[in-house]
């Protein structure tokens, strides 16, 4: 087994669920929601972590709340972002 395999970012799970909740209503594609995840999570810092128990564990309930905005921003923004290249 790699070290590759044992790591995570903890952001790609959250950008994940938020495109599934605020993009994916809206009729994009598979290939544009990967898009959007590639673009959100080039807006966020990398967080990484091997045992997803142990970050959580360690993050306080207003660091939670932060990352969640964190994330659904970068989201928004990235909808925005692909909406102006289609034009």
């Amino acid at each position: 087994m790699s070290i590759s395999d044992q790591i995570q970012n903890y952001y790609e799970n959250k950008v994940v669920d938020a495109i599934g909740r605020i993009a994916q209503p809206k009729g994009y594609n598979q290939e544009q929601l990967t898009d959007l995840a590639c673009l959100a999570l080039n807006n966020l810092p990398t967080r990484y972590y091997r045992h997803e128990v142990d970050l959580a564990f360690y993050m306080s309930a207003q660091e939670h709340l932060e990352i969640d905005a964190r994330v659904e921003k970068a989201v928004i923004e990235a909808i925005a972002y692909l909406e102006k290249m289609k034009k």
